[in-house]
């Protein structure tokens, strides 16, 4: 198998083990689950450092990525499947990079098998019911739409970062870039998981679209920053005006939160771009 196709499906289970995570109403299972979708992804950047380094090209395409179950335990057989699935197609097990994802898979299989043959770790998915409310909440119609909105945008925004800075990382020499590159990602992984589970509660949960080629295989790095401190900045008006419209102690102090955490992503940015220009 050709390791481009390698890196694709290494792509497709990460993203069914990290959505799988955020369909899950048990937040202690959740965060086991979410744990090895965060392994999954450590795989994907070795596998893809590896093949920048080799002069392969690879690219973020995905096909339909079977993420859905109507309950805990058929989640877990299906996980269990899809692993098995792509531990058969590693090249080289004698190759220390393949083994470590052999041997953290094998830990994987383990874990959700013994958790699937546990009556009390089994419940119901709803992440997909459509039902558009929020447990706890009084949201009318327009507060809902806008909510609904901002969830869907802002989940695909921050899935489209994490592997826009995962790829340019791949491509830097400079440890300063690296460090921001690898904090802008960070950030972005707890925005989107934030956002999903959110997703998940009000029956919303979807796989974002496929991120075209021309977003991440930019030529012109610092004028890709420039567009980002821009999102950046729209980012942070629709969080205010979210937490304006939904009027509500709770949310409303979530979105001012993440509004002020863009602060920084943009100061990040910013230093990025100074750096590029010779200025710091």
């Amino acid at each position: 198998m050709k390791k481009n196709k390698l890196f694709q499906q290494k792509h497709e289970l990460w993203l069914a083990i990290l959505f799988g995570s955020f369909s899950i109403p048990d937040d202690e299972i959740a965060d086991i689950l979410y744990d090895f979708a965060m392994i999954e992804y450590r795989h994907l950047n070795w596998l893809g450092g590896r093949l920048a380094e080799e002069g392969e090209a690879f690219d973020y395409e995905k096909g339909e990525i079977d993420f859905q179950a109507e309950s805990v335990h058929m989640l877990f057989e299906k996980l269990i499947s899809q692993i098995e699935a792509m531990q058969a197609r590693y090249p080289d097990r004698e190759d220390l990079m393949y083994a470590r994802f052999l041997s953290d898979e094998d830990y994987f299989i383990q874990k959700l098998t013994a958790l699937r043959n546990d009556p009390a770790t089994d419940s119901r998915i709803s992440a997909y019911d459509k039902d558009r409310l929020l447990p706890g909440y009084e949201l009318d119609r327009t507060q809902t739409d806008a909510l609904t909105l901002f969830l869907f945008e802002e989940s695909y925004k921050e899935y489209e970062l994490i592997l826009v800075y995962t790829y340019a990382n791949f491509f830097t020499d400079s440890k300063l870039l690296s460090n921001i590159f690898i904090d802008l990602i960070y950030e972005s992984q707890f925005h989107l998981k934030s956002f999903a589970r959110m997703m998940a509660k009000m029956g919303i949960l979807s796989m974002p679209r496929t991120v075209m080629e021309r977003i991440y295989k930019f030529e012109d790095l610092e004028q890709f920053l420039i567009d980002g401190i821009k999102e950046e900045e729209g980012a942070k008006e629709e969080c205010v005006k979210l937490a304006q419209m939904v009027n509500h102690p709770d949310l409303s102090n979530f979105f001012f939160f993440i509004n002020n955490q863009e602060n920084y992503h943009i100061a990040l940015m910013q230093r990025a771009l100074a750096h590029l220009r010779g200025e710091a």
